[in-house]
């Protein structure tokens, strides 16, 4: 017992590390991804989490305008597809600190104060949903996307702390932060109830892992329902509550999943393992 404890303790310290560097990538003061990729392309004068930005080249794509979109951000686009489509949604589960961020925050809050959401409301057709309105939103004429973005409005906040300078803030920008960090945040079971319905990047990323599962050698969270024992442990600990156990068989649901992992090193039969193919 007292190994699988430290197993657990070491897992979750790298997965906090993760976020850390995911925050060093791509967010002020430092973002590292934009700077990095600016050595070998033309400098940007003005670094802001816009540059990485995932939403963008998709917009442009639908606009037929894919050579207004940054190089910094075809780049970060091509990555999150490439490593969706192969490996998995693991930007999610491990470098994004916007999703993080209220997940470790809510388990400061006693669970009666908290809401289960996907248990009350279908959470996949209303991730899709959203996806899809984001991106015909700049089709339609809408061009107020950033102030519905989870990402945009985690930068402001950060912007704020590090500079003490309070940006203007529009009545979009202020429900936005309202919904991800206390509506949809901490006081949610996992403390991802954004990343559950209305992160774009999240539906994105689950959409082309659900392709790549298609595919034998690509890499997926498994589940070997032989040796799950069925004590439930797993799906207390799955922060997007994509992991659901019926008669007597755990199912997945890989639309939501991030693939943070909680649910493999939490099992005490090592029933859930992460790797190419399906479980033989």
């Amino acid at each position: 017992m007292a190994k699988i404890s430290k197993d657990i303790v070491r897992y979750r310290s790298l997965r906090l590390a993760g976020y850390v560097i995911g925050f060093m990538l791509f967010y002020a003061p430092f973002d590292g991804f934009a700077r990095f990729i600016d050595l070998f392309i033309t400098p940007t004068q003005l670094y802001s989490i816009h540059e990485p930005c995932f939403r963008i080249p998709l917009h442009d794509l639908l606009l037929g305008n894919m050579g207004e979109a940054g190089p910094v951000s075809l780049i970060a686009f091509g990555l999150l597809l490439v490593v969706s489509l192969f490996f998995g949604p693991l930007f999610c589960g491990k470098l994004c600190p916007a999703g993080a961020l209220p997940e470790y925050l809510s388990r400061l809050v006693p669970d009666r104060f908290k809401i289960d959401w996907p248990k009350h409301i279908p959470a996949t057709p209303i991730r899709y949903g959203f996806f899809a309105g984001f991106l015909l939103a700049g089709v339609v004429g809408i061009s107020e996307h950033c102030s519905y973005c989870n990402f945009y409005v985690f930068d402001l906040f950060v912007q704020t702390v590090t500079t003490g300078h309070l940006p203007v803030y529009s009545i979009s920008l202020i429900l936005t932060f309202w919904v991800w960090f206390f509506i949809m945040g901490i006081f949610t079971q996992g403390g991802r109830g954004f990343c559950n319905f209305l992160c774009p990047v999240g539906a994105c990323s689950n959409l082309v892992h659900v392709l790549g599962v298609h595919i034998p050698w690509t890499w997926r969270l498994r589940v070997g329902q032989p040796s799950c024992v069925h004590c439930g442990r797993c799906t207390k600990v799955c922060p997007m509550s994509c992991l659901t156990l019926t008669d007597h068989a755990l199912k997945l649901d890989r639309h939501r999943c991030i693939l943070c992992q909680e649910c493999q090193h939490t099992c005490p039969a090592k029933a859930i393992s992460y790797g190419r193919g399906e479980v033989k």
